[in-house]
């Protein structure tokens, strides 16, 4: 299995291509030296009610000790730490908040996630996981903390965007939306999108039979990822999910992002325009890629500007 490419022709292993679109969704591994600097955030660890733990770090943006507003993370696809790329990566945001940022299960301080993954991450690693652990984080970090926010965003950065949307529905003190790298396309129709406007092979149909034969093996994998992941998240059809919300939502992604199409996200855009919602913001980033950068231009620090601002209507209102 592999991808081919046109102009110009190359062929990638299958892992390789994935892990480096695993760390172009939550971390592209800026120098690795940053984890070992003052700057890096320090580990936290949240224990689960099943007794597991997970890394999670938080830290301030802006000038309040106590800021109204709190915005939680949740990564996308793959093993990396945010450890990598926090507190940069919300350079740009215009307003005072506490930022809470969670790795997944079994995803160590200082993980790159380019050399393979943990076998209990991948037992983890479903959808359903991430929900309940997500939810159970967020809850616990509004609960102990006596001065209570006005606003609370949730955060999902590519793959991070499933269970963001489903949790943003399910606890009520979620105020806020924000989605960077995704939009209303199931994973199928990702790939068949990509297959068709990149010339990128994949044979989507064939590594189905296959999944299919042997859904929850570890061991087997196709893409970088195992059949466990796939069976798991190939058909989730995340535009329910959007639509129930009434909450501001906020959706950037590149033009030229060859990880998830800009098709998705302008296909969220009119569902929500057909279903007569207005609480729909999309910002495409014209010629960025995955991680809303384009020849230079890195946009992911303007996606935050607008997010504050967002924020900052809210607390006006």
């Amino acid at each position: 299995m592999y991808f081919r490419m046109n102009k110009p022709k190359f062929i990638l292993k299958p892992a390789v291509i994935f892990a480096l679109l695993a760390l172009s969704g939550c971390s592209s591994l800026q120098p690795i030296a940053h984890v070992y600097s003052k700057q890096a955030p320090e580990p936290n660890y949240f224990r689960y009610q099943d007794d597991e733990i997970s890394i999670f770090y938080t830290f301030l943006v802006g000038d309040s000790a106590q800021p109204d507003t709190f915005i939680f993370f949740y990564g996308g696809s793959g093993c990396p730490s945010w450890k990598y790329v926090m507190p940069d990566y919300v350079n740009g945001l215009s307003i005072s908040a506490r930022i809470f940022v969670l790795n997944k299960r079994f995803v160590s301080d200082r993980s790159t996630g380019m050399f393979g993954c943990k076998q209990g991450f991948h037992i983890a690693n479903n959808p359903d996981q991430w929900v309940v652990d997500y939810s159970e984080f967020i809850t616990a970090q509004l609960k102990s903390i006596y001065h209570k926010p006005k606003n609370v965003g949730l955060v999902g950065v590519s793959e991070g965007s499933l269970p963001a949307v489903r949790i943003a529905g399910l606890i009520p003190e979620i105020t806020h939306l924000a989605i960077i790298g995704d939009g209303g396309y199931p994973m199928r129709q990702v790939l068949t999108t990509l297959e068709k406007k990149n010339g990128i092979v994949i044979d989507i149909d064939s590594a189905w039979k296959n999944i299919t034969a042997d859904p929850r093996s570890i061991e087997k994998s196709w893409l970088g990822h195992p059949y466990r992941y796939w069976s798991n998240v190939m058909d989730i059809d995340p535009l329910p999910d959007f639509l129930k919300l009434d909450i501001p939502i906020m959706v950037g992604i590149g033009e030229k992002d060859r990880n998830v199409p800009v098709e998705s996200a302008y296909f969220l855009e009119s569902e929500f325009k057909e279903a007569g919602k207005k609480n729909l913001l999309l910002v495409v980033y014209p010629g960025a890629d995955h991680r809303l950068q384009s020849k230079g231009n890195h946009y992911r620090s303007d996606f935050f500007t607008k997010l504050g601002q967002l924020l900052q209507e809210s607390h006006n209102k």
